[in-house]
Parts: structure tokens; C-alpha cells; sequence
């Protein structure tokens, strides 16, 4: 199947409704003395039209605004506050579904379906080992600069989220490839104190018996009705850099050219949209081998024969020497650590 044959969002498509994240980021730096006009200036965003509640932006936009509220808003806690902000929030039915879904389990279902309506920036896929259910997060649209603040942002509405369904903080374990800040005690206080920097992949990790945890509110009738209005509403399946990494998925090695013809481009017009979006057809397949890699040998601890076979390498010198270059560790160190 041809990745075109469904809806996909690029950087500058306008699907995202005003009255979400523009308004909250809006609403909390005006809480703290930013003056509105500068602060969305040079974003193309209009406050008549985030009164409105009907227009909708791109993620381009939002980044800008983003970028806009980083340098106007004082301190270091604006995304850990805008966090708490976002849910339930103004989001309608994906809400409604979330806070009447019945476990973790549950949620964790509709927002790989829905992820778009509530959180545009991310893609997400997971996996279990004997004891963990591990969620791997990356960039669906190309935040670029921004990149830091969007996960802080979502990561700590997800904490006061589960909080939220479950009547009690969730342990979350994250694991963020970002150097440990010097504002830490907004990671601490918002997120927890299972926190792990320098790592080479942003995960999410929990112990398996919180999927099956029941929520508080749950009501499947209730959910029903959401997921039917949410099928009805005309959103993309997923952002273009998701899009490109899913296909790259089934196939790491696949040349530019051959995923280019998949997304109905030329090479030169495919290789132009990924810089647009902040990526390099290289660095997509070195990210999916790294997230393989540590899969395999950290999670699974196969040994390097199973692995190097699994990653199509055709020996194992090049398959040492490519998990060194992509994680920084030996496929030892990975399958020890």
C-alpha cells in the first residue's frame, strides 16, 4: 500500500483547532504579564480567531508560538505548567473517550489511534518485557528547537492525567535524551524522581500491573458515543516525519529513492519536504536502527549473532560498530545495562 492512500499532516497543514494548545499557552502567558501582541507576533495567529474557537493552525504556528512564549515568559516552569492545563481541557471527544476509558490499557489504544486530536507533536509505539510496558516517543512534525518544551509539555500532562483517571500518581519511569537541566526540580516536581537523562531514546516505562489498574470514572457507553463522534471528525491518520518513520519501519535499509516513490514524490521534492521538516532521510534510518537496536539487545537480550541477523547486517564487526555509533554504548554494555 502506497503511504499517500492516507491523509497525512505536513508541518504547514492547518488541522489543529486554536481553542487547544494555542489558547492555554495564550491564556497562561498572559497570566503572567506577556502582553499579547508581541507574543504572537510573527506567528500568523490572530486573538479574534482564538476567541473565535473555530479557526484551526498548523504546527508551524504553534511552534512559533512556542518559541515566542519561551523567551517572554520568565522562569523555566511554563511548559511544566502548561502541562497541567491541557487535560481534560478543551478537547472534546478524545476527552471523553480517555476519561471514560476502562484501564490504562484502554487509553493507551485510542491514543495510538487518535494521537493527532490530543497530542500532534508525537508519535508513539510500545512494547513489554517481563516486567515493563515501554513507550517510545518520537517527533511526528519536525519541532526542531522546540523539541524539549513539547515534551515536557505532554509528559506532564500525561502525570496529572493518570492522576486524574486513576485517583493516584502513576510511577512513571522516563528516560530523555536531553543532558539533565539546570531547572531539575521542575522535572522532579512534576514528573517524579524516576528520571534518567543522557539516554538514547525518549521512553516512557511503567510496571505492567498499571495497564489493568481501573479508572475512576470509567463508562464504556460513554466512550462509545466519543469514539463515534471522533471517527466523524476529519483529522490526518498521522504527521509526514511519522509517516516516513512507519514506513522505514518495515524496511530500515529501503533507499531514498524507493520510500520516495511510495509517498508519490520525486527524490529531490521527497529529500526537500524532509529538510522542511527538520530531518535527513539518513538520520531517520539511523534513529529506527538505534530504537532496533536497544529493543533487541536491552529488552530482548538477544546475543549479537540474533540481533546483527534480525537488523540485516551481514557480520558482526559492522553491527558493533554501528550500535557504538548510534547509542554510544557496545551491544554489551546495552545488553547489561
Amino acid at each position: 500500500m502506497k503511504a499517500t492512500q492516507r491523509p497525512i499532516a505536513a508541518l504547514e497543514d492547518k488541522f489543529i483547532p486554536a481553542h487547544q494548545l494555542a489558547a492555554s499557552l495564550i491564556d497562561l502567558a498572559m497570566s503572567r504579564g506577556v502582553d499579547k501582541n508581541p507574543l504572537m507576533r510573527g506567528t500568523r495567529i490572530f486573538y479574534q480567531d482564538i476567541k473565535a474557537g473555530s479557526s484551526q493552525l498548523s504546527a508551524d504556528q504553534l511552534l512559533r508560538l512556542v518559541a515566542n512564549a519561551k523567551s517572554q515568559v520568565g522562569g523555566y516552569d511554563c511548559s511544566f505548567q502548561l502541562g497541567r492545563r491541557l487535560f481534560p481541557g478543551n478537547y472534546g471527544a478524545i476527552s471523553n473517550a480517555l476519561l471514560n476509558s476502562r484501564n490504562m490499557q484502554e487509553a493507551l489504544r485510542l491514543l495510538n489511534v487518535f494521537m493527532l486530536h490530543i497530542c500532534p507533536f508525537m508519535q508513539g509505539y510500545s512494547y513489554q518485557d517481563a516486567k515493563q510496558y515501554h513507550l517510545v516517543i518520537n517527533d511526528t512534525l519536525g519541532c526542531g528547537e522546540q523539541w524539549q518544551f513539547i515534551v515536557e509539555t505532554y509528559f506532564t500532562a500525561l502525570v496529572a492525567a493518570t492522576k486524574l483517571l486513576l485517583g493516584r500518581r502513576l510511577p512513571f519511569h522516563f528516560d530523555f535524551p536531553f543532558a539533565r537541566p539546570r531547572y531539575i526540580q521542575e522535572y522532579e516536581t512534576n514528573l517524579g524522581f524516576r528520571l534518567n537523562f543522557s539516554q538514547p531514546v525518549l521512553r516512557i516505562r511503567f510496571d505492567l500491573e498499571w495497564l489493568k489498574m481501573p479508572f475512576d470514572q470509567q463508562s464504556q457507553s460513554l466512550k462509545w458515543h466519543a469514539v463515534q463522534q471522533l471517527k466523524q471528525q476529519h483529522f490526518p491518520y498521522q504527521g509526514f516525519v511519522a509517516a516516513v518513520r512507519d514506513n522505514l519501519r518495515y524496511k530500515r535499509n529501503q533507499s531514498l529513492q524507493e520510500t520516495a516513490t511510495l509517498f508519490a514524490m520525486s527524490p529531490a521534492t521527497f529529500k526537500r519536504k524532509l529538510q522542511q521538516h527538520g530531518v535527513r532521510f539518513q538520520q531517520l534510518q539511523d534513529e529506527l536502527g538505534l530504537q532496533q537496536a536497544i529493543y533487541l539487545l536491552q529488552v530482548k537480550k538477544l546475543n549479537n549473532e540474533d540481533s546483527a541477523q534480525m537488523m540485516e547486517f551481514s557480520d558482526i564487526p559492522n553491527f558493533r560498530r554501528a550500535v557504538k555509533r548510534w547509542t554510544g554504548f557496545t551491544p554489551t554494555q546495552l545488553r547489561l545495562s
